[in-house]
């Protein structure tokens, strides 16, 4: 095959942008909203990406991970409003429906793991889901956000024991919440995008962490309820129109630079000539 009829083939076969959001977003959003602890935060980082993704798709389409390209940028968004952001802005978990196939404890327990962790400073909250729930090292995570390795350590450390406090995990509920984690019913909801399906219940078979399980059936219980909501074709809305006004915004300054350009002769002419070429008897 040539070159030219495999550049057509893969234009052929990649996946559509509203494809990518759709499969994508109730992960993204749900990540974010561990991260950050706020719904609006979540949204602003998780909007923002997707049209910066949306203006590139047709390069980005072509990765093999394009969503791991749009969770870095929600991460450095949030992370950047974090380290402005003097207080934390406390989650509202009420706000989001329960999935359907929840149970009861399954959405109380997410509930109070969102609270929890909306009240944790943003630097132990933050280094707590990389860590714990993304499974990043204590040093990649100091290389990403500018930190020591022994300020992730100090962090980490901090933040699962207040979790655990206010969670209420006991050394046997967090042997029976690993168990649990095992044969939750979220796994089967199908929502999990379909590259990271088979590493999630791999990890959720093996024996659990208590605070790993807690995060990873919260985000779980969110990807769920984000999908079920009005959250994605809300948020695919405004992405569109993000990405149109950040167009027509530099075909504009586009524009006005060509005008500049074509303007100044006439300018210039207009202005006769300097004081060098007037000595000159010019």
């Amino acid at each position: 095959m040539t070159e030219q009829a495999q550049t057509s083939e893969a234009v052929r076969t990649a996946e559509p942008f509203d494809t990518f959001f759709a499969r994508s977003f109730p992960g993204m959003t749900a990540r974010a909203l561990l991260l950050c602890g706020h719904p609006q935060d979540a949204e602003d980082a998780v909007q923002e990406a997707y049209a910066a993704a949306f203006s590139r798709w047709e390069r980005l389409c072509r990765y093999d991970a394009p969503d791991a390209w749009v969770y870095r940028i929600v991460r450095q968004r949030l992370w950047a409003v974090a380290r402005d952001r003097s207080r934390t802005r406390l989650a509202e978990p009420d706000s989001f429906q329960p999935p359907p196939a929840a149970g009861v404890e399954q959405t109380v327990e997410a509930r109070a793991v969102l609270t929890a962790l909306a009240r944790l400073p943003s630097r132990q909250r933050t280094v707590l889901v990389l860590n714990c729930l993304e499974g990043m090292t204590q040093q990649a995570i100091a290389d990403e956000l500018g930190l020591t390795r022994g300020a992730v350590a100090a962090s980490v450390f901090k933040a699962r024991a207040k979790l655990m406090k206010a969670v209420g995990m006991t050394d046997r509920a967090d042997k029976g919440n690993g168990r649990r984690a095992a044969h939750g019913r979220h796994d089967d909801l199908g929502l999990v995008p379909s590259q990271a399906t088979a590493r999630l219940r791999d990890q959720a078979a093996a024996p659990a962490d208590p605070v790993v399980a807690a995060l990873r059936r919260t985000e779980l219980w969110l990807r769920a309820a984000v999908a079920r909501s009005d959250r994605p074709a809300r948020q695919l809305a405004a992405v569109r129109v993000a990405s149109a006004g950040s167009e027509a915004a530099q075909r504009c300054a586009a524009a006005e630079a060509d005008g500049a350009r074509s303007e100044a002769p006439e300018a210039e002419e207009a202005a006769g000539p300097g004081p060098a070429a007037e000595r000159n008897g010019e």
